[in-house]
């Protein structure tokens, strides 16, 4: 009897954690090292995610009644499951650097923004930059404009000095 209402535990808590979650992975994690299993859930815990090693029926059970539900299909072996709370970008991006070190490490699918995602969609939101990236180039093409105008005053500035005319501009 205690074992039954741990399981259910257990489905609650995958439940909850796939109602907060705006990414949804499911990879294969046989043949994976302590060591890299390690320092994948240290990667992905630093991204803002979590990453869980999941018994498939108990994570098949929190599908049931969601949109997730279609996920159960690509359940077999091994499964890791990986919840992106903050960035849905960030933890797709983590598990893709580390699945290229470690060669064991494969994707079954995901689920995003209401929609049930292929490895091949998976890998196309792998390149898409994530907010620190873009945060770089929205900033950068914002100063950009801002660096043209002030070396355009400083040439003015330097255009006068040759002159021989005053550096500041004559007061009205």
């Amino acid at each position: 009897m205690k074992d039954i209402s741990k399981k259910e535990a257990y489905v609650s808590e995958f439940k909850e954690k796939l109602s907060k979650s705006q990414v949804v992975v499911i990879a294969s994690c046989e043949g994976l090292k302590v060591s890299e299993a390690t320092a994948l859930r240290k990667s992905v815990r630093e991204s803002g995610s979590e990453i869980r090693v999941v018994k498939n029926t108990l994570l098949c059970r929190a599908f049931n009644g969601t949109p997730m539900a279609g996920l159960e299909d690509h359940m077999a072996g091994n499964i890791a499951v990986t919840f992106g709370y903050e960035d849905p970008i960030a933890p797709v991006k983590v598990l893709f650097d580390f699945a290229d070190k470690a060669n064991k490490f494969q994707f079954k699918a995901g689920f995003m923004d209401g929609q049930l995602l292929n490895v091949e969609q998976l890998t196309a939101i792998s390149k898409i930059p994530g907010k620190k990236e873009l945060y770089g180039m929205v900033a950068s093409a914002v100063q950009g404009p801002i660096r043209k105008f002030a070396c355009a005053i400083d040439a003015l500035r330097k255009k006068r000095e040759e002159a021989g005319a005053p550096a500041e501009a004559p007061a009205a």
